[in-house]
């Protein structure tokens, strides 16, 4: 019997979001928005949180500094209800904070710090226990600064795989002198892997979304679930690819929106959905996401996300 729902493995910081925006701001002195509050933030943060909501018993390995930051991300986890007894608190380190500017289109724009807190992680800061002891574990993104280190990635995936704890993984783009061949030998004990459209265009090469698909499984993918915005997403195995389309939104922030997309496709997996059920309440969770400033500001809960679903049923 696993002990947690998800262990999220991951980016750990807090945002401030500041918009709407627009190109002429820097033309003036003084722009008034409406609000300016501190969130928290960073993949496997937000993924944590939502998971959370959504009902999971959730664990969390980031790493984060002993400063005051860093103490409001332990205060915001503990009122979540999250295991944060994976998470590495390093006094010598200053806690991640970004600053995220968005458009009046939802769309934004990071201002981020770099520091020692950006640095991949280690293999000794994983704590493996932990992945074993979970039903799922994500790797919140790829090629982000704490999943850089290709070593640590597949070593992730091998204790996963030895405890039968189920995979998932998300991405961001990668940088200049990384490759798809970088995860060869990690990519085929990934259970899921759920990237954006535009990430996984780069990560292959390819544009048209089901060659994207049928090359990353020939890569070893078990499933591949690719996000594609205002286009819902896509959902490919061995057997079918199929496309599941979007929930309407009144978008005023797109922050984390594929945060919350990933977090509610574990949660419907574990919950016993099937591909395209977990791929619709997904979509529902990210659309749910948008329609607040910040990633987890909505506080998404299950019985919200159903009547949303109800609502739109025949979109």
């Amino acid at each position: 019997m696993k002990k947690i729902d998800v262990v999220c493995i991951g980016i750990v910081l807090l945002d401030l979001p500041i918009g709407p925006l627009d190109s002429t701001v820097f033309s003036r002195e003084t722009t008034m928005v409406k609000d300016i509050n501190l969130t928290t933030g960073g993949d496997a943060l937000n993924e944590s949180i939502v998971l959370s909501r959504l009902g999971q018993k959730v664990a969390l390995i980031g790493h984060i500094g002993k400063d005051f930051q860093g103490e409001y991300i332990i205060g915001c986890c503990n009122a979540e209800g999250i295991d944060i007894s994976g998470l590495n608190i390093d006094p010598m380190i200053s806690t991640r904070t970004n600053i995220v500017l968005f458009d009046e289109d939802g769309q934004r724009h990071f201002v981020k710090t770099k520091g020692a807190a950006s640095r991949p992680f280690s293999i000794e800061e994983i704590d493996e226990a932990l992945i074993a002891s979970a039903e799922a574990m994500s790797l919140a993104s790829i090629f982000a600064s704490k999943l850089r280190d290709t070593d640590v990635i597949h070593h992730c995936l091998k204790i996963a795989r030895q405890n039968q704890t189920i995979t998932f993984a998300d991405m961001v783009p990668m940088t200049e002198g990384e490759s798809l061949d970088d995860l060869k030998k990690s990519l085929p004990l990934i259970d899921y892997l759920l990237p954006n459209l535009e990430e996984a265009a780069m990560l292959t090469g390819l544009c048209k979304p089901n060659e994207i698909i049928r090359c990353l499984l020939d890569y070893g993918v078990g499933t591949v679930v690719l996000k594609a915005g205002s286009e819902g997403c896509l959902i490919g195995n061995q057997n079918h690819i199929h496309h599941i389309p979007s929930y309407p939104a009144d978008v005023i922030d797109t922050t984390g929106a594929g945060d919350n997309f990933s977090a509610a496709f574990i949660c419907g997996k574990l919950r016993g959905l099937n591909h395209h059920q977990c791929g619709d309440f997904a979509n529902a969770v990210a659309a749910l996401s948008t329609q607040q400033i910040g990633a987890t500001t909505a506080r998404i809960s299950l019985e919200q996300v159903y009547q949303y679903q109800r609502a739109h049923r025949n979109r």
